[in-house]
């Protein structure tokens, strides 16, 4: 009896270890498919690549066949395949706003049936202690970075003095006539810099009425023309701008810098950085989108998109933010709106208002 006793007490001790280590069996029954398969397709934006290519060092039986474009031109090829009866796409990056039109056409797979890593399973690593998705299910459309945004707010800095503001309010009291604006109706940061405020309860459409219709601001759909403008003081604002290209041509010289917004009264965007992904159904490739998926996810994987342009604070809290700019980074404490939450995806309200105010202001 004593011997039966002993032998359960060890059985249930070693229970937690035999669960943790379940996963394993799966991880490497899924690696050896994925080998077999060979390749993964991803389809994503942007020019720099160099995480993908940490991930064929770390699986080289693994190739990825990356895709590029923008993301509505991904969009749209995804969607022409997909009609024409052809399914090649496996995981795709798609920004902020296009993958939102897979979830509607019901083209995805929930990000989740991929994890099998206990780390990327384990919500308490990401921040909040959740995944953060982009859809209203929070199954598809899988949010990795969470960056303080340098895309709101870009001023000449012979001309204006930051520190002289503490509110959005304030551009538009003291510099009427001097701002320029990327057009939200072009899509990319003018479009989500524009959501930013109109779901921000301290801003909204009176902001927007009021910079369209009523500021005599300029509108731009060429990021290069709208930074040249501001730093060679046509324009002293430049809202909805490219921060990344703003401080490119700061570093150039030119009189132009992004401003801090974090501390600024009605709080700062968080962005994704466009980096959003989504495992698109009907995958030709299921093992390698799961192999891929899980390591984008990982530790080595969120550290490595970190790198890329060192303006993405993965969403992962259980890595060092040291690659990532200083005023980029979440603070604890920050006051944020976060741009990728269901319920400001919808641009179809703030598109109408933005039509009607510059159809007023012109």
């Amino acid at each position: 009896m004593r011997t039966l006793i002993a032998l359960v007490a060890l059985l249930i001790a070693a229970a937690p270890a035999l669960a943790a280590d379940a996963w394993q069996p799966e991880w490497e029954r899924t690696k050896a498919a994925a080998e077999k398969e060979g390749e993964v397709a991803y389809y994503t934006l942007g020019d720099d690549y160099n995480y993908v290519k940490e991930f064929e060092k770390r699986f080289p039986k693994i190739k990825v066949k990356i895709v590029p474009g923008r993301g509505v031109e991904l969009l749209s090829r995804v969607m022409a395949e997909r009609r024409a009866g052809k399914y090649l796409a496996d995981v795709a990056r798609l920004g902020n706003t296009s993958p939102y039109s897979l979830y509607q056409a019901k083209a995805l797979q929930p990000m989740s049936s991929a994890f099998i890593l206990p780390e990327v399973r384990d919500e308490s690593k990401w921040w909040q202690g959740k995944h953060q998705y982009a859809d209203p299910d929070q199954r598809y459309i899988f949010v990795s970075v969470g960056s303080v945004s340098n895309n709101i707010v870009a001023h000449n800095t012979d001309g204006v003095n930051p520190g002289e503001m503490n509110s959005y309010w304030d551009i538009l009291e003291k510099w009427k006539g001097k701002i320029v604006a990327m057009d939200p109706r072009g899509g990319g940061y003018g479009r989500s810099g524009a959501r930013f405020v109109y779901y921000n309860q301290q801003l909204g459409p009176r902001y927007l009425q009021r910079l369209f219709a009523e500021s005599g601001a300029a509108l731009s759909r060429d990021y290069r023309q709208a930074i040249d403008w501001v730093a060679a003081k046509k324009f002293s604002i430049l809202l909805f701008g490219n921060g990344d290209d703003i401080l490119q041509a700061k570093a150039q010289g030119l009189a132009i810098n992004v401003a801090d917004t974090s501390l600024w009264k009605e709080g700062a965007a968080l962005e994704p950085g466009a980096f959003t992904f989504v495992w698109v159904d009907k995958s030709p490739h299921p093992a390698a989108s799961k192999v891929f998926i899980n390591w984008l996810l990982s530790r080595d994987g969120q550290i490595e998109i970190q790198k890329e342009a060192q303006s993405n604070d993965s969403l992962r809290i259980d890595i060092p933010k040291t690659d990532v700019k200083p005023y980029m980074r979440r603070r604890d404490g920050g006051k944020y709106i976060v741009t990728w939450a269901p319920e400001v995806m919808d641009a179809d309200p703030l598109m109408k208002l933005v039509n009607q105010a510059v159809g007023q202001g012109k």
